[in-house]
């Protein structure tokens, strides 16, 4: 069980544990105060929905907004609906058992959102649930591109997050797609490590359109072994009970 501030993640049942990926892109993706419909692929354990929940009803003062989750591992989603259902945020949020590929709703979404499974060739884990969520083979990069291009309206946007290698190959893919990358954000364990994580913000893309210029910035986690710095710290603040 993992405490935050305005709701409780239970994860007893789902193969991915709430993590700092999870926790980054939930507090880091934009949202705009138009934004009324958001997609969460591969939902977990909910977290990134409910956190999505909490800033909108916070910054936005939106309470016209819905967020679909939805996650191909049964227990998933399971476990997701039950958190989402003991938070103060359940009216905003369904849950589906659902792969992104099968997904048909009456309407396009504004936001979708993604922390998908990465291992391409790596040693499978012996968890077969695990290994779903952990590798690609269930959720290529290209898969997540075309759908995620196929459910945005034309204005939507997609946030993700990656390792750096996964996340350059995920920025060469994205213009084949239709998308352009418009924030992206190096993520450093410490000052002094190199960066781990890609934070990535795309947009559609009109064709023939002339590209914005990228807004690149950089964030370290740690000073030291749970000294957060002051930019992390204002990042999630509003999620860590100890923050």
């Amino acid at each position: 069980m993992f405490k935050f501030k305005q709701f409780t993640i239970h994860q007893d049942r789902t193969a991915m544990k709430v993590g700092t990926d999870g926790v980054l892109l939930g507090a880091w993706a934009p949202i705009l105060s138009s934004t009324h419909r958001l997609l969460d692929i591969g939902t977990g354990t909910g977290l990134i929905a409910l956190m999505l929940a909490q800033r909108i009803l916070d910054q936005n003062n939106n309470s016209t907004f819905k967020i679909d989750a939805i996650d191909i591992d049964q227990l998933s989603i399971e476990q997701a609906a039950e958190n989402i259902n003991n938070s103060p945020f359940a009216e905003f949020i369904t849950t589906h058992f659902t792969a992104i590929q099968n997904y048909s709703p009456t309407e396009k979404y504004d936001t979708i959102v993604c922390n998908p499974p990465y291992f391409v060739a790596s040693l499978k884990c012996p968890d077969a649930n695990r290994t779903q969520a952990r590798h690609t083979d269930s959720l290529s990069f290209d898969d997540l591109l075309q759908h995620s291009s196929r459910l945005l309206n034309d204005e939507g946007t997609l946030s993700v997050i990656l390792p750096v290698n996964e996340g350059n190959q995920l920025i060469q893919l994205a213009s084949q797609y239709g998308f352009s990358l418009a924030k992206l954000v190096h993520i450093h364990p410490t000052p002094t490590s190199d960066p781990k994580r890609l934070l990535m913000h795309f947009t559609k893309q009109p064709a023939n359109s002339i590209q914005s210029p990228i807004e690149e910035s950089q964030l370290t986690i740690e000073l030291a072994r749970h000294q957060y710095t002051p930019e992390y710290t204002a990042l999630t603040r509003d999620f860590y009970l100890k923050m």
